[in-house]
């Protein structure tokens, strides 16, 4: 007797055969009349869908976010976010995966011109999208805080890191966690002296929501480097709005943790401009003590 195969499985076997817009319309896979509504608009332009949040998806087709990821799961995706990578790659004939406007065709000096141009565009944009009364609020609190943590995971943690680098300059206790067991025992000492800062692009990471409640239920003052419409905005006291056009779910993270690091920058000079004194105080201490591991000798 042969062996059940079930459609996921059928849609993985025949993936290297067939594409996603194609198996839409096969009999590989069996589709329901929820499924069909969604094969409908993605076929209709892919190229905008693989832009589209799942809620925005499911709302454009009239059915559930889970229906969505079932329906992914039949094509024989991981979940929406590989339904949209797949799909890319798909209607792409460059593979455009690192930044959404390269091209394999492009030379250096295009390359340049492009990064740099997606750069500008969104710290630009960053400029409109951060309240500043949102930004004082959030560094008065930390510049009356008995101690600052720094969340972030995968791409953002390099992003904490370098809020440590500069916090710490300031005289107060400031870590980077980067673990997601640290960062777990971290909040679960937290109290109303603490501010935790969470950083996140899309403010869809499990673990950095999780965490965030549990600073919050602490007591702890909860700033988010985030999008204001994330699942993580909604535990954080205060939010300072940092979005881009990319699409971090398709293209590998560029322009958002730049802006990210433009958001520390901002936070950082306000409360140092809070401290007054005594940050000059220590800056001057630090760069007399580093003269003396700086080199005289010429090149």
């Amino acid at each position: 007797m042969r062996p059940r195969v079930t459609y996921r499985e059928k849609g993985t076997s025949m993936q290297a055969q067939t594409s996603l817009l194609q198996l839409m319309n096969s009999d590989i896979v069996r589709l329901s009349k929820s499924d069909r509504k969604l094969a409908v608009i993605i076929q209709a332009d892919p190229s905008s869908v693989i832009h589209q949040s799942i809620a925005s998806l499911a709302s454009a087709a009239e059915v559930s976010e889970p229906t969505v990821n079932r329906f992914c799961h039949k094509l024989g995706c991981d979940g929406y976010p590989d339904f949209k990578l797949r799909l890319a790659q798909e209607i792409s004939s460059n593979g455009q995966l690192f930044v959404e406007n390269l091209s394999r065709d492009d030379d250096s000096s295009m390359v340049i011109k492009k990064i740099m141009t997606s750069i500008q565009g969104s710290i630009q944009s960053l400029a409109n999208t951060i309240n500043p009364d949102v930004l004082d609020a959030a560094a008065s609190a930390i510049a009356k805080c008995k101690s600052v943590h720094f969340f972030g995971m995968g791409a953002s943690s390099s992003v904490a890191l370098d809020a440590q680098h500069k916090f710490f300059r300031f005289g107060m206790p400031v870590i980077a966690h980067t673990d997601y067991i640290n960062q777990r025992m971290a909040c679960s000492m937290m109290d109303s002296d603490d501010v935790a800062v969470f950083i996140s692009y899309t403010g869809r990471t499990d673990a950095m929501i999780i965490n965030a409640e549990l600073a919050r239920k602490g007591g702890a003052t909860v700033i988010g480097i985030t999008s204001q419409s994330s699942i993580l905005a909604g535990q954080c006291k205060y939010v300072l709005n940092a979005v881009t056009a990319e699409d971090t779910d398709l293209f590998t993270p560029m322009t958002s943790r730049i802006i990210h690091l433009a958001v520390i920058d901002m936070l950082a000079t306000t409360v140092a401009l809070k401290l007054g004194d005594r940050v000059e105080k220590n800056i001057k201490a630090i760069k007399k003590n580093l003269a003396a591991t700086r080199t005289d000798r010429a090149q």
